[in-house]
């Protein structure tokens, strides 16, 4: 067996200024949001609506006050100076001592927030106004807790909150986005249900769904989380403040139609299209499944979403991975370019789909996916090239001598034939690596398309930089994956006869 390595350079991100940078958080820090280059792109207030107990309320309006300001990071490296001399640092300084003359507090993997606020560089602020606040009552919340069934539990609370989600949306002028300050109550009760085998009604997402219809993207946020503690069904640790000011902070100027940040890597006329299957209940309670299309469709990285039409899999017959027909996966392509041109005004000169399972072929006759994709390509601009890709983590892993797995962008291939990319790992300018697992590379199981596999990694590396929903920085799937998964969760939710939303803002 032949397996040869290399290093691909980490992407960089454009903000502010045009000013370049790996770090998402470095990059804000420093010059701002990419928006503030181009009119439109940048929204200098994002006005708050709430929705919650009096006492919910009040923290939700505190912590968005806290976030208008500096918050320092809790993570941080103290690393001495090695240039100083040691003899006088012995002379002077006893055991265990830090002398601030000799060492450096290094934050390493979390910046402090430097607020939200049009002095900082963000440029931008939280409105909230009384006008734009609807308060829960007690008895309103404990009439729908005390229903037995859980399933119409859910969606009483649903209808609870979308009544005043609608209240909001009405109002004139409305808040751009509306903070569910939810009690812990009503997050431990009315979580989620199984309703039949693996399909679960879950009250986040099903709250989602009700605000799309409302034209209004909304943000839940637990009082546990305001208060400063793990909430319910939380596995891991509470990030620190700063890390959570980040994230929050972040996610909403996304969600106001603002750009974070944008790839430099990528091609400004190729299409990135994910692919995913989700099971969703007719009107009837029936079980079928259907596809959705996630689509960053251009340069800047914006997200559009797409539903394919319903159909019926049969598991014995052809397996547990799902499948579209010839012609359903044409016409879904077809529709995603059709929009690509709507947007940006000319077709792609590229298109790369993104799957975790397999494309079938000439061999399904019915289930001809690769036919039925390139066709829909063809309708829209017969000269489009095209890469279809499956992309899976096969449990193959590298170890490396030391405390550290290998870096972020290792590249390596066996005998020239399977090919694998790390989008998590030691990261050089962290100096450590940012995870708590042994970190697993994606495998190009699949290729249909003419273009190199180091080129196709580097650009699977580049769209792990792409989720607007947290500043990390990166994740470890690219956005093409996580995006379409996360879109079907929440499709899920969606009746029969309404339109999904096509902004990933209301998915997220």
């Amino acid at each position: 067996m032949k397996i040869s390595f290399e290093y691909l350079r980490e992407p960089k991100l454009q903000f502010g200024q045009y000013f370049e940078h790996e770090d998402t958080k470095t990059g804000l820090a420093e010059y701002g949001p990419f928006g503030l280059n181009l009119q439109g792109l940048h929204p200098a207030e994002v006005r708050l609506g709430f929705i919650g107990t009096s006492e919910t309320i009040s923290a939700a309006r505190s912590w968005i006050e806290e976030c208008s300001h500096l918050i320092e990071s809790e993570n941080i490296k103290v690393i001495r100076d090695m240039t100083k001399s040691e003899h006088s640092a012995d002379l002077y300084r006893q055991e265990g001592e830090i002398d601030e003359t000799y060492a450096r507090v290094y934050k390493i993997l979390n910046r402090d927030f430097p607020g939200f606020s049009p002095d900082s560089k963000f440029q931008s602020r939280f409105l909230i106004n009384e006008r734009w606040e609807r308060f829960l009552l007690s008895r309103d919340i404990e009439q729908v807790l005390n229903i037995q069934d859980k399933e119409k539990r859910i969606w009483a609370v649903v209808a609870l909150l979308n009544d005043n989600i609608r209240s909001l949306a009405e109002t004139s002028p409305s808040p751009g986005i509306i903070l569910l300050a939810l009690p812990d109550p009503i997050v431990e009760q009315a979580h989620s249900v199984s309703l039949q085998g693996n399909f679960y009604l879950n009250l986040r997402r099903a709250l989602k769904v009700a605000a799309m219809t409302h034209g209004v993207p909304i943000q839940l946020i637990q009082h546990s989380t305001l208060k400063g503690k793990k909430g319910f069904g939380r596995t891991t640790a509470l990030q620190e403040k700063a890390t959570r000011a980040w994230n929050f902070c972040t996610a909403l100027y996304y969600k106001a139609d603002g750009v974070p940040w944008r790839p430099t890597s990528l091609f400004r006329d190729t299409c990135y299209v994910g692919v995913d299957f989700y099971v969703a209940r007719d009107a009837r309670g029936r079980l079928n499944m259907r596809s959705c299309i996630a689509q960053a469709f251009d340069f800047l990285g914006q997200g559009l979403v797409l539903r394919g039409e319903p159909f019926e899999w049969d598991q014995e017959k052809y397996g547990r991975m799902p499948h579209m027909t010839t012609n359903a996966a044409q016409s879904v392509m077809q529709k995603t370019l059709n929009e690509y041109v709507n947007v940006s005004g000319r077709p792609p000169v590229r298109v790369v789909v993104h799957k975790s399972s397999s494309f079938w072929g000439k061999d399904h006759a019915e289930h001809n996916e690769l036919e039925g994709f390139a066709n829909g390509v063809a309708a829209v601009f017969p000269r489009c090239q095209t890469d279809f890709l499956t992309l899976r983590q096969t449990g193959l892993r590298l170890f490396r001598e030391g405390k550290y797995p290998p870096l972020r962008g290792t590249y390596f291939r066996l005998d020239d034939e399977k090919h694998f990319i790390y989008t998590m790992g030691y990261v050089p300018y962290f100096e450590t690596y940012p995870g708590s697992y042994v970190p697993e590379p994606w495998e190009i199981t699949e290729h249909h398309g003419c273009s190199a596999p180091k080129d196709l990694c580097h650009e699977i590396l580049a769209l792990t930089k792409m989720n607007v929903n947290n500043c990390a920085f990166a994740d470890g799937v690219p956005i093409t994956l996580s995006f379409s998964h996360k879109i079907g969760e929440v499709m899920k939710h969606i009746p029969e006869g309404l339109e999904p939303a096509r902004n990933y803002k209301f998915y997220m």
